[in-house]
């Protein structure tokens, strides 16, 4: 009895369904209850506005869990004296992100916040939604499964060891001793340069993401039996 180890690889790509805009609102200055009054004020309107795209179905969901403020030492020449001086700034900020599923406004939006004071565009991720993910994974375990299958014979064959038969599978990451890859869902995205305004619209940052990939790498032992001499 032989036993034979392959791998098996499976890919499916396709077009990004949801983009999520990442962002922070930041002030600083030297008295500190101007610059939260500043902040919050500037971020409830981006929240407000992300609120409305979701009730209008442009955007699926939005959140802000991340808020920051500390206190730092600025040394500024003095006028005066002309050495440095010692002034006390505050600083603060507050984070939001918003999931659009219509990617033509949340292109306007972009645009829209780019130049808003205090606003600083972080990133866009592209993702797929839960369901496509999920079947796009089930279609390849199943042909990276075939693969692994496809792959033992061809090697029992080229040795004369007959047919084979599956022992164990293992996903990506879980055979005991392996270097262990994942087999997450690999994301990429590219954005264009902010484009001229569309005859009769506002001004639009042009996004072309790229496709998800969703891979699945696979590996199965196989064992023959015995060969029977004729």
């Amino acid at each position: 009895m032989t036993r034979i180890a392959v791998e098996g690889q499976a890919k499916r790509t396709h077009p990004a369904e949801r983009g999520t805009v990442n962002l922070h609102v930041a002030f600083s200055g030297t008295l500190r209850n101007d610059v939260v009054e500043q902040v919050a004020r500037t971020h409830a309107i981006l929240v407000e506005q992300a609120k409305a795209h979701v009730s209008a179905g442009a955007a699926e969901r939005w959140d802000s869990a991340s808020v920051h403020s500390y206190v730092y030492d600025d040394r500024v020449k003095s006028s005066e004296s002309g050495g440095k001086q010692r002034i006390r700034r505050f600083r603060a900020s507050a984070r939001l992100s918003v999931t659009f599923s219509d990617f033509e406004v949340l292109s306007t939006w972009l645009a829209d916040i780019m130049d808003v004071e205090g606003v600083d565009i972080d990133w866009v991720s592209w993702t797929l939604t839960d369901e496509t993910r999920k079947s796009l994974q089930a279609e390849a375990r199943i042909e990276a499964a075939e693969e692994t299958a496809v792959r033992a014979q061809s090697y029992a064959d080229a040795l004369g060891l007959g047919p084979v038969a599956p022992v164990a599978i293992y996903e990506a990451g879980l055979r005991g001793g392996g270097n262990g890859g994942g087999n997450a869902p690999m994301y990429a995205m590219r954005a264009g340069m902010a484009g001229p305004a569309e005859p009769g619209g506002g001004p639009r940052v042009e996004l072309q993401p790229r496709d998800i990939d969703v891979e699945i790498t696979l590996s199965a032992d196989y064992e023959t039996g015995p060969v029977v001499e004729g």
